[in-house]
């Protein structure tokens, strides 16, 4: 029977023990670290967008040949407006839209980086931000998330997964009794890294 032979004390060979066991030391980091190692993770941010009503806030569609996870929604809204007694601010997440507004409009987000500040790496994708009222349509919806409302921000830890060609969008009711609001929509992703 074939067996390894322990090469300990080289500086290059692994360690074999008496049992012919390879003895191994290794370092293991969830997929979203390593991604930020890599310089492939990344924020995006739709900066305060003043709200009256329902509004697609945020569309990304990756065009990269890895996946893009979404691990993180964050959302804020301001207290410039009077908002309803009952009922929440309500932030839906859908999967695949095609049309609306905020897709056609196709205005490029404020911010896009790259969460490390060492890498100049750039995410494709297209990433599209809203104006009031914008719309998203043709798709699923896929989570819908509830906020307190008046100056209130909600951190919703999620997992999505975008193959080449997947898009998300984000719609916000301000649930407004009356004026406007500001708001803001950002998303946490990185691209998986290779396995």
């Amino acid at each position: 029977m074939p067996r390894i032979e322990s090469g300990t004390g080289t500086g290059n060979n692994a360690k074999v023990g008496s049992d012919f066991r390879l003895w191994t030391n290794a370092i293991t980091r969830v997929d979203g670290e390593q991604a930020l190692e890599d310089g492939n993770a990344y924020n995006i941010n739709t900066n305060p967008v003043s709200l009256t009503g329902t509004t697609g806030m945020l569309y990304i569609k990756n065009n990269e040949t890895k996946n893009l996870t979404i691990t993180a929604i964050a959302v804020g809204m301001g207290a410039s407006a009077t908002y309803n007694t009952t009922g929440a601010v309500t932030v839906t997440v859908i999967k695949n839209p095609t049309t609306g507004t905020l897709i056609s409009g196709a205005t490029t987000v404020p911010i896009t980086q790259n969460r490390n500040f060492g890498s100049s790496k750039t995410l494709t994708a297209d990433q599209f931000v809203g104006a009031n009222t914008e719309t998203i349509t043709n798709g699923s919806d896929v989570l819908v998330l509830y906020m307190a409302n008046a100056q209130s921000r909600l951190f919703a830890t999620v997992d999505l997964s975008l193959q080449k060609g997947n898009s998300i969008g984000i719609e916000v009711n301000p649930n407004l009794a009356s004026g406007a609001a500001l708001c803001y929509v950002a998303v946490i992703c990185h691209l998986e890294t290779d396995t």
